[in-house]
């Protein structure tokens, strides 16, 4: 099922809960509840929608989406002189148990995977995400393009594509599901609340990596202290935040020397060096070769 909503048509029609369908929409304004009548997901094609979300408010923005079940309540809101444009989806629940159970294999742990129970359950961690690192975003993104050239017209989307959207979901949230468990507290919602804590760090990490950055000023950007932070990023993603800095700019020097001819002084310099014979040394350390053996 496909549908396009505007100004006009926002309460003309009832959609079925629990089943497969997208939404396209472009308003300048809007007020509305939220009903997430299966496993939603909230993209945005052009401008700011505002979300709040069992109490939790995010601003999803250009390429960026809201990912949460039919076990989440709240409200939407629009306020922009230009159109902001989104798509909407809905994914089954029951594609999602599916394509959960079709993991479930000898070859890979049964921790390993994440429950059913967490997927359908008010246990699922709700939150934004940018297209740019997920699978579920670069489908996202091809979308985006095919529904941008023509969103008024007749689209129909086979089964297939929703089975593959319902297997990039829970690929992404295999290790998301891994993570939460390393974290220490009783409570689902405090395991959530220092998850989005964490990723609000990481999210300033991957904006500022190539600029020198402190990490009590890292934690203070997630309303953490130094400790707290440090302690509980090392648990999460199984390194500190420090060893997590020095290989985004590895990543990202490899990337301006494979992919963009730079030389080793340049990429150094740019990912955030200031040492030329410090980058070389940690370069191969890290990749087990010199620099230059990525060099054209």
């Amino acid at each position: 099922m496909y549908n396009v909503f505007n100004g006009n048509s926002l309460n003309t029609q009832t959609l079925p809960y629990k089943s497969n369908l997208i939404n396209y929409s472009a308003f300048n304004e809007l007020l509305s509840p939220i009903h997430f009548r299966s496993f939603s997901i909230k993209y945005v094609i052009e401008g700011c929608e505002k979300y709040t979300v069992n109490g939790n408010p995010y601003f999803v923005n250009q390429g960026e989406y809201l990912l949460a079940n039919h076990f989440s309540e709240g409200f939407v809101e629009i306020d922009s002189h230009h159109l902001v444009k989104g798509i909407c989806i809905d994914v089954s629940p029951r594609l999602i148990s599916e394509v959960i159970s079709s993991y479930i294999s000898p070859e890979i742990p049964a921790e390993d995977i994440p429950e059913d129970d967490f997927f359908n359950s008010p246990h699922f961690l709700e939150n934004q995400y940018s297209s740019t690192f997920t699978k579920t975003g670069k489908l996202l993104r091809s979308l985006d393009q095919v529904l941008s050239k023509n969103p008024y017209g007749q689209h129909e989307f086979s089964s297939e594509f929703y089975l593959k959207l319902a297997e990039n979901i829970v690929q992404d949230h295999i290790p998301i599901y891994k993570q939460l468990q390393q974290i220490p507290a009783i409570k689902s919602e405090t395991k959530k609340v220092l998850f989005r804590k964490l990723n609000q760090a990481l999210d300033y990490i991957n904006q500022h990596f190539t600029h020198p950055l402190v990490i009590s000023t890292v934690a203070s950007e997630c309303c953490l202290s130094e400790f707290h932070f440090y302690r509980m990023f090392r648990l999460v993603f199984d390194m500190s935040p420090q060893q997590y800095i020095i290989s985004k700019k590895l990543n990202y020097a490899l990337e301006l020397i494979k992919q963009q001819g730079a030389d080793i002084s340049e990429a150094a310099l740019l990912s955030g060096f200031s040492d030329i014979s410090a980058f070389s040394k940690t370069f191969k350390k890290h990749f087990g070769c010199s620099p230059s053996k990525f060099q054209k």
